[in-house]
Parts: structure tokens; sequence; C-alpha cells
């Protein structure tokens, strides 16, 4: 089966969501985003409902891209293209050829750029406007895991305020469940205001690919970028001028270069710093002046990051990563290296009372751990660290002591090596980069001691 045109039929703003209805040729699905404690009758009221109406474009614009899995001949999104200007079309390329090009590869297609984007009505002009107030407090991103909290914690010992926003998504489960872990992390920290997004998705939630495509790898989503035209709706809605993540630096480094296509393809690639400053700079040029999006563990890589949540055990079994299964699925690629990286860090006897497993041990892990050091195709196709960040992980487990299978791979297939200069590596990922980032001048001045 060919799709031949990915559409969005209708957008409908409520009071407290947006409804986002989309189409593949003959089929039908629905994107629901809900705002909790946002009225949007009343941010229409404060700005003006086609600036508003602006803004749910754009959103609606990028979270149709995970259509774009089924690789159409044509995106028609004739329903909002007065709402859009030329840029953003621009960006969507951008966009899509960064973050799919992990489905390319898995699917084997070496001759698809991105579908063309077709409407029958005029787009519109490029309105910038103000984010009304001057709101201080960084709006900071929290899913709930390691980096988050180091985040926020970094922010609330320099004394910064921020506010939290999370989101929950039906592909990974119950809302419910997924606010609720997270809300056990922010029960910690002192975020000024809690902020709720939570998406309901039956086209990444449905079996659909499964039973009409089955030769598909799976539904692709800019599920980063996305989330940054999400996140506007609050900030505009509370004044909020500055928009903090918790993306970590080995998120710039990709998982193979594929000679086919002459690129590299990396999973992580809409968490980059290159994604970051092109979201970024579209939103200033183009919506939003006084707006700032960056992230706070730019500077740094997982090894100092876990190196800082080893300060906070308390957060050990609270925290959770697993895209598979919430909290932790403990056989998927992130639980393997959470774990891996919490044992080298913190302290055994609080991680084993989460994880109840030697995932060291686990058969199934093992060439899951193997991709990780570098000993098969590419290093897995999750948000991790880089190789040599995962050996420095796992010499330090076998210097406390931990044993398993998985570690006896290690120290008999690179640890062996007497070639290998441990010293120059660790001084890598043990650097904090001053200038590879783009946190304010005033933040980074205020947090640069604790990274």
């Amino acid at each position: 089966m060919k799709i031949v045109v990915i559409k969005i039929d209708s957008l409908i703003i409520q009071e407290h969501h947006l409804e986002i209805i989309y189409s593949a040729d003959k089929f039908k699905f629905s994107t629901k985003i809900f705002y909790h404690g946002v009225s949007f009758s009343g941010l229409m009221k404060k700005y003006s409902q086609a600036f508003i109406q602006g803004i749910v474009a754009h959103i609606a614009l990028f979270e149709g891209m995970k259509l774009c899995s089924l690789f159409p001949e044509y995106y028609d999104i004739s329903v909002i293209a007065e709402y859009l200007e030329h840029p953003v079309l621009d960006l969507f390329v951008t966009i899509y050829q960064g973050v799919f090009g992990q489905h390319w590869y898995e699917n084997n297609i070496t001759n698809y750029q991105q579908p063309e984007i077709i409407y029958s009505q005029k787009l519109g002009i490029s309105q910038t406007t103000n984010i009304l107030g001057d709101n201080q407090t960084i709006l900071a991103g929290c899913g709930g895991g390691k980096d988050s909290i180091v985040a926020m914690k970094m922010l609330e010992e320099a004394g910064i305020p921020f506010a939290s926003m999370q989101y929950s998504h039906s592909v990974y489960g119950k809302a419910d469940f997924q606010h609720e872990l997270i809300s056990q992390v922010l029960e910690s920290v002192q975020p000024l205001q809690k902020h709720q997004i939570s998406i309901f998705d039956d086209f990444t939630e449905f079996p659909f690919l499964k039973l009409y495509f089955p030769e598909n790898s799976g539904i692709t989503a800019p599920e980063t970028p996305v989330s940054i035209f999400e996140s506007l709706i609050l900030m505009l809605d509370k004044g909020y001028n500055y928009l903090c993540l918790a993306h970590e630096k080995s998120a710039n480094t990709g998982n193979l270069f594929w000679d086919d296509i002459d690129k590299e393809v990396n999973h992580q690639w809409g968490k980059g710093l290159a994604a970051e400053q092109i979201l970024d700079q579209f939103i200033q040029e183009n919506l939003l002046t006084n707006f700032k999006y960056f992230s706070l563990l730019q500077p740094i890589y997982d090894f100092r990051i876990f190196q800082n949540f080893s300060k906070y055990p308390e957060f050990i079994p609270k925290i959770h990563s697993c895209n598979v299964q919430k909290p932790w699925c403990k056989k998927c690629p992130k639980c393997a290296y959470v774990w891996l990286g919490m044992m080298a860090f913190s302290q055994q006897s609080i991680v084993d009372k989460v994880f109840k497993n030697n995932l060291f041990d686990d058969v199934d892990l093992l060439p899951t751990f193997r991709e990780m050091v570098g000993l098969g195709e590419h290093t897995p196709f999750e948000c991790i660290g880089e190789i040599e960040e995962s050996w420095l992980f796992m010499k330090r487990c076998l210097e406390k002591g931990s044993t398993g299978t998985a570690l006896d791979m290690f120290a008999e297939e690179i640890l062996a090596d007497t070639r290998i200069d441990w010293q120059k590596i660790e001084e890598k990922y043990n650097y904090v980069y001053t200038t590879e980032h783009a946190i304010p001048d005033w933040i980074f001045e205020q947090i640069k001691e604790q990274l």
C-alpha cells in the first residue's frame, strides 16, 4: 500500500485543548492536546485570535510530521496555510530531514527527501509579537528523568526561579500515571508553578501501522521540536520568556554515518545544539521576539550528569526514563544505559532496590551492551551517551566491584586493549564546555560552578 497524501483535515481550538484531525488518504486520525489550567479564550483576548491561531497552526504542522513515517508524496496543509509563512516550511523540511534519518535507515530508504508540502490558499506573512509581561521565571521542562532533576536542582541551588512543565503522551500509557510519576520527582524541588500538558494521539497509540504497513519499521515523531511549539501556549499564558530543557552534549553525536546517503544518522538530532539554535532563531524571527530556548546541560556529557545526579540519591526511586513501559521495562537500551550510569556513580544498594535485577547478566541485553561500547553496527537508537562514555561507565563499575556477563565482555574486548588512553577519554567527558551552548550569559554565570 502506498500513501499519496497526508492532510490536516481540521483544527479546532477548544477552551482548554486543541483538536486536530489528520488523514492519510482514506484513513483518519486525531491528536488532542490538553493544557491544564489554560483558557484559550483568555489567551485570544490577551493577544489576538489571529495570533493564537497562528501559534496553534505551527503546532498542527509539526504534529503532522509523524504521518511522514508513511513516506507520503504530499502533505496538504491548506486548512492552516493562511496562518503560516514561507520560513516555517523550510524549517519543517530541515527538522524532518534531521529527525527522520533513523527512519530512512531502518527502512533502507535512500531516495526520499520529504513530502511535497501543498496548499490551496496563500500563505500568510510573519507577524512577530512580544510575550506580554516581564516574567523572569524559567519554564523548565521535566520529563521525570535524571537530566530534568539535575537541571532543576541547578536552577534551584543558583536561586533562579523556575516553573515546571510536564507532559504525558498516550503512546507511553495512561496520562494520569505519567503525570503521577513526574509529580513524584517534582515533590523534591520547588517550582513556583507546575504546568501539565496531556497529548492523546490515536495514530501512534493504535495498531494501525502494524496492521496496514507491517513492513514499516515504526512511527517516528519530532517529539522535542513539536514540544517547543506546544510550550509556547504556556509561555504566552504566563508571560515566561525563557524555555529551558535538559539535553546533554552527547545528543549532538550520531549513531552512525550512512554512506548510502552520505549523511550521519542521529536518533537524538532533535535534542542537539543545531536543532536548538534553529528552533530558537525561527521563533524569535517569526513569532516571539523576546523568547529564548536553551538546554541547561548542553555544556556537559552524561559522564558529569550522572556524577551530579549521584548527589541526590533520594531521586533514584522516583525518576523514570523508559519509553517502553514506565517506569522501567529493564529490557530496552534506555533502561540498560541509565542502569549503567547509575551503577557507575550512585549507591549500588539503592539502584538494586529499583531494578531488582543485575542487568549486566541479562542475556537479552548483552547485544545492547555490545552496541553501546562500539561492538555492533551502530550504537542503539535511543537517547544514550557516546561509545567511549559507556567505556568509562563500565570501567568504573568494574572498579567498584560490579560483576556480570556484560562487564566480562567489556573487560575482554575493550579494557584489555593497552593502547587506550583512559586519561584522555576521561578528560573529554569530564569537561565543562563553556562556549558550546546557547545558555543566556546571566544564567550561565550563576550555574557554571554546578556543572
